[in-house]
């Protein structure tokens, strides 16, 4: 494609080329718009391709697919959206008009960044022409981010949330004014399909700069509405390990994690490799830097005053999880979601139990074992959590080698698990969860699930060595927690 497209690989040409043939002899007019172009004129390879056409949007599309044998695929019947994927799996997104002309389309579309259009046929032959009816080549020119129009947030509040995605994931700054406006529409979001608020969480919690996007929400009183347990927080203080209440020390905690992700080798050495490419997966680092937010949630209710300046919060990750898992349930998240995050909060302070073990001269094979049994694929990204955990707390006791002794406890992990316990964690269990229950007789539930990490635990250990030993424990533990004295 020309020069004005470079970052829209070549193979979207026949796609949108014959698009804009078949609008031509029907009598209408397709544009690029949106995020599509925004991304474009950033010099950044758009994730998808949106467009928008005059009259009846959905009928072109319908004869786009009959024409090449693509793929119609009907989005949203109300606001005339379709989407067309060529053989291959290329796709581009279809919209009718929402107003009576593209201008006014434009001007009721979310943020003067996204409010642009260059119409195909020119985008295609690489000429000028893109349409700014709300300045927001000037605003992408100073990475600023400006409601569009003066009701577009309290048309679709939603699009609050939506502006700190965009401060997350392409580095804007919002616009003067543009904070209190957020402010009047957040309100509205509970009015907002939690599916599509789940969408907007990830994308923002997936972006470079998570921790400034969730701290912009607190400025603007968002967030505590999207996760009310978070509020519970607020003015709780810690002990002298912190120097932040417990909330402000979560939004601290997402965005030490983003520096990590930032420069991982800084941070941690080598193995910085190793947690990188962890957090390159989007769904993955979506996750953890929402378990960073989340994994001090149960410290108000477990905080107990032992003396004045000094508080303790024991079993907060038992009672964090819980917690963290139903207020991803209420944000949308999917379970998977719920279940990794969930895991990594009940586990963040599995790394610094061993840190004292460590300091102590305690440190020990089975402590890492249990340790990898318990987080399984995610060490990387729970001790990237542990070492922004530690980034985030800058209390007069915290010790002041603490990230450097988290990172070689770490390093001291790698080791065991890469070399002396490969192989026992690549062999199989010795039982599963049905052949358990039919030999005890139990009901699904989490005894079994008990049951089975005793016995995994106990086989990694070298203590039993085939399936008639592992019943046997099971059997054994099991009518140890039954027994009534």
């Amino acid at each position: 494609m020309p020069a004005l497209f470079p970052g829209l690989p070549l193979v979207y040409r026949p796609l949108l080329q014959r698009l804009q043939e078949l609008a031509r002899a029907r009598g209408q007019r397709v544009w690029l718009c949106g995020g599509t172009l925004r991304d474009l004129l950033l010099g950044r390879r758009p994730p998808d391709v949106d467009l928008c056409a005059s009259g009846e949007a959905l009928a072109l599309g319908r004869s786009w697919a009959a024409e090449t044998k693509g793929r119609f695929v009907l989005l949203d019947p109300e606001h005339a959206t379709c989407r067309l994927v060529w053989p291959g799996g290329i796709q581009a997104d279809l919209a009718g008009l929402r107003a009576g002309d593209i201008e006014g389309d434009l001007r009721r579309r979310d943020f003067t960044v996204n409010a642009l259009a260059w119409e195909l046929g020119a985008a295609l032959a690489g000429r000028g022409g893109v349409l700014d009816p709300t300045g927001g080549k000037d605003d992408l020119a100073a990475g600023l981010l400006r409601p569009a129009g003066p009701e577009v947030l309290r048309a679709d509040p939603l699009r609050v949330l939506r502006a700190f995605r965009f401060l997350a994931t392409h580095g804007f700054s919002l616009a003067p004014g543009t904070d209190e406006r957020l402010s009047a529409a957040a309100p509205g979001l509970f009015r907002v399909a939690r599916e599509r608020i789940a969408h907007e969480w990830r994308l923002m919690m997936a972006g470079a700069r998570a921790g400034r996007a969730v701290r912009g929400l607190e400025e603007v009183q968002a967030l505590t509405r999207l996760v009310p347990a978070l509020a519970f927080g607020r003015g709780v203080e810690q002990n002298p390990y912190h120097h932040l209440d417990v909330l402000g020390h979560s939004l601290a905690c997402v965005e030490s994690l983003d520096a990590i992700a930032a420069r991982p080798r800084e941070h941690l050495g080598d193995l910085g490799r190793e947690v990188s490419q962890y957090l390159a997966q989007p769904e993955a680092r979506a996750r953890l830097a929402t378990a960073a937010l989340l994994h001090d949630l149960g410290k108000p209710a477990t905080r107990r005053q032992r003396k004045p300046g000094w508080a303790t919060f024991y079993h907060h990750d038992r009672e964090g999880a819980r917690l963290a898992r139903d207020a991803c349930r209420k944000l949308g998240l999917s379970k998977a979601d719920r279940e990794v995050v969930g895991l990594l909060v009940r586990e963040h302070m599995r790394p610094f139990h061993l840190m004292g073990a460590w300091r102590r001269g305690q440190f020990s094979p089975r402590g890492v074992r249990r340790l990898l049994a318990a987080v399984g694929d995610h060490l990387a990204g729970l001790m990237a959590l542990a070492l922004a955990d530690t980034m985030a707390g800058r209390g007069p006791l915290r010790p002041p080698d603490a990230e450097e002794l988290l990172v070689a406890v770490y390093r001291r992990v790698a080791e065991l698990r890469d070399r002396e316990l490969a192989r026992a964690l690549a062999a199989p269990p010795l039982i599963d969860g049905h052949r358990l229950m039919a030999a005890l007789g139990l009901e699904p539930g989490p005894e079994v699930g008990r049951l089975l990490k005793a016995v995994r635990e106990a086989q990694l250990e070298g203590e039993i060595q085939d399936p008639t030993q592992a019943l046997e424990l099971a059997r054994r533990l099991w009518r140890e927690a039954h027994t009534v004295d």
